[in-house]
């Protein structure tokens, strides 16, 4: 049975495209039941993000076809839309991306800490949904261990970086010194909270937090002491600032071309759009004086990752996968396992049954000891072959031979 991957992600497909196809938390169930109802599909995760949509699927045979049928079904998209940037993976391909995901290596922002809680977040609730089986389960796993691993051991985890520092970068960059510069940020949730943090460590001036839910808005932006005021306030405050953190995910814009022109401000305007979906109308770039940056153009900003760093962190990555590829390749050998210790626990209990009259001069107890021990060297007898059959459970032709050496073939008729 191959393991795939399959989806969209930055590398392949443009922001409005992945916006498209982006999943709220409230559809991963409809996602993972949809999936798991194709005939092929044992297992399957789902891992939405703002730089990707992924579906991580252990099946029978490749439903890669139908798999990207299912996603556009569900958000009303022609197949075609989707399948000039989709990218599908199987094998060792699929774990190693799998785990790079998983420890930031295939981030827009390389070496983010925030993907590792996403992924874990996607294998929560594909557990608790009853999708996961023990192969992704050991997957999943390992890619997070190693994850933990790559941000512990290696510089990719004293990398400060994230879209907030991205968008922090970009506004030192356009604006200048960012020391005292009036920031609005729209949003209140995590990124919201992370990008004030971000700009007050810079010393930026937060003039105030808006959101929807104007109680949320307090909360966050009684941190710097900034006015709260719901998104109806957005153009009074809007002439009182030098940028704009849009951090929210709605699922239509929640800063509008009207909002900037009724503000009645003059200066230069940089608006950075955290977004997924997009926060920013696209029209709002094109008003005199703004300027709009999304998630894709923001990368741009950021310095580059040094290259001892990634290659650090990718010998982890390979190590952990192919400890992984070891075991699901000793799944293989798992059936003659079986096979050879029933065989030797059913030789054990004849030899017992023959031996039993020579007994009973022991009692109960001692029967029991004798019993054991017959089985217990047995055990031991097939350690050695056992461990030798899963490391070489890659080789087919080592399995039949197997098969053949302790006459196994016809086992599971027998059964």
């Amino acid at each position: 049975m191959p393991i795939l991957v399959v989806g969209v992600n930055h590398k392949t497909a443009p922001l409005e495209l992945r916006s498209r196809v982006a999943f709220a938390d409230s559809e991963a169930s409809k996602v993972l039941f949809a999936i798991l109802a194709l005939p092929s599909v044992e297992e399957c995760v789902l891992l939405s993000t703002c730089n990707r949509t992924e579906v991580y699927v252990y099946a029978s045979h490749d439903p890669s076809s139908d798999i990207l049928r299912s996603l556009c079904s569900i958000k009303g998209l022609p197949v075609t839309t989707l399948s000039v940037a989709c990218v599908s993976l199987q094998g060792a391909s699929a774990v190693r991306h799998v785990f790079r995901v998983a420890a930031g290596l295939e981030s827009m922002v390389v070496g983010e800490a925030q993907i590792l809680g996403q992924v874990r977040s996607a294998y929560q609730t594909a557990r608790e949904l009853h999708t996961t089986g023990p192969v992704l389960n050991r997957a999943m796993q390992l890619a997070m261990g190693a994850g933990r691993r790559v941000r512990r051991e290696t510089a990719l985890g004293t990398r400060n970086v994230s879209a907030a520092h991205a968008a922090l970068s970009a506004c030192r960059q356009t604006l200048g010194s960012i020391d005292g510069r009036r920031v609005l940020i729209i949003g209140a949730g995590e990124m919201a909270a992370l990008a004030m943090k971000v700009f007050a460590q810079a010393h930026a001036r937060i003039t105030a937090v808006a959101n929807r839910d104007l109680n949320a808005a307090q909360v966050l932006a009684g941190r710097t002491h900034a006015r709260a005021t719901s998104l109806d306030g957005l153009p009074r405050v809007l002439a009182e600032v030098d940028a704009v953190v849009v951090a929210v995910g709605a699922g239509e814009p929640v800063l509008r071309r009207d909002h900037v022109e009724s503000s009645g401000r003059m200066p230069a305007l940089l608006i950075l759009d955290l977004g997924m979906p997009p926060g920013v109308d696209a029209d709002v770039g094109a008003l005199p004086g703004v300027i709009v940056y999304d998630l894709d153009r923001l990368s741009e900003f950021l310095p580059p990752v040094p290259a001892d760093a990634i290659a650090a962190a990718g010998l982890l990555i390979d190590e952990a996968a192919d400890r992984f590829m070891r075991w699901y390749a000793s799944r293989a050998a798992q059936p003659i396992v079986a096979g050879l210790r029933r065989r030797a626990d059913e030789i054990a209990e004849l030899a017992y049954e023959r031996l039993q009259p020579r007994l009973q001069s022991l009692d109960a107890r001692g029967q029991a000891r004798v019993r054991g021990a017959m089985h217990t060297a047995l055990r031991r007898l097939l350690h050695g072959p056992t461990v030798r059959l899963k490391e070489a459970a890659t080789n087919r032709r080592v399995l039949e031979l197997a098969k053949d050496l302790f006459d196994l073939n016809g086992e599971e008729e027998r059964r």
